[in-house]
């Protein structure tokens, strides 16, 4: 197994770290902080999900993994893990705390361009066709969330063999976190709108942790400053923050 930043080959999960963005660990509740304490002290478990997910054992890890939108202009698609092998691509997307994001209808109504929006939306969309088992028209997409849409996409366009998979650790703290039906019932929706494609599997992977004593010690730092995101940097590279105990498999249907 080999390991890289976007396309940037690396040795370590220690050495992606200060690769991130400097907002990404202003907060020790970011999905970020229990992916790579996962990846960097979980192995057998990582494999053992990753073979279940009809990945081979010599596929490619990339973390934050880039795909420019292929029509329009905007922001990149930053798949948190894109696991590679041959033709084969499986999209990870981890959460923990985070709220349900926006949907499409929401996101189209912001920005000061909404022509250019919709030329994003349906370059996304043209990734799409090449699996879908009916016809898309943009229309049937306004309750889907967006940033679910372009992951699907960018598992399309990092390989023939695309797969989606969404990762939710647990439990959480935060009262405002996407609920799991939520999660399992809007990617069901979106795969719905594919036709269903049987070459085109969906994901849902519970992750069941404690926090460790290490962990407690930086859950006290406020966000958004500097000394937050140094501390978490400090913890990620010393001992596990988290005991994994076990994941649960849903495939999306």
């Amino acid at each position: 197994m080999k390991l890289y930043f976007d396309k940037e080959p690396i040795n370590s999960i220690a050495e992606a770290i200060p690769m991130y963005g400097k907002k990404e660990f202003q907060s020790s509740t970011r999905s970020t902080v229990p992916l790579l304490s996962w990846l960097k002290h979980e192995q057998p478990m990582v494999n053992s999900l990753l073979q279940n997910l009809g990945m081979p054992a010599d596929c490619n890890l990339h973390l934050e993994y880039k795909v420019k939108p292929p029509k329009g202009k905007g922001n990149a698609s930053h798949t948190d893990l894109m696991v590679i092998s041959g033709k084969s691509s499986l999209a990870i997307e981890a959460k923990w705390t985070e709220p349900r994001y926006p949907t499409i209808q929401e996101w189209l109504k912001k920005g000061p361009n909404p022509d250019n929006r919709r030329d994003v939306l349906n370059g996304w969309l043209e990734c799409l066709r090449k699996h879908s088992q009916r016809p898309l028209n943009d229309s049937d997409f306004s309750d889907i969330v967006y940033q679910m849409m372009h992951r699907a996409a960018s598992a399309c366009q990092a390989g023939s063999r695309p797969k989606l998979a969404y990762l939710l650790f647990k439990p959480s703290s935060d009262p405002d976190t996407a609920d799991i039906k939520v999660i399992h019932d809007d990617l069901a929706r979106l795969h719905s709108l594919l036709g269903n494609p049987k070459d085109f599997p969906f994901y849902l992977v519970e992750v069941h942790m404690t926090p460790t004593a290490a962990f407690d010690e930086i859950k006290v730092f406020s966000k958004g400053n500097q000394k937050t995101a140094e501390a978490v940097r400090d913890a990620l590279n010393r001992e596990p923050l988290f005991n994994f105990s076990k994941y649960e498999l849903h495939n999306i249907n």
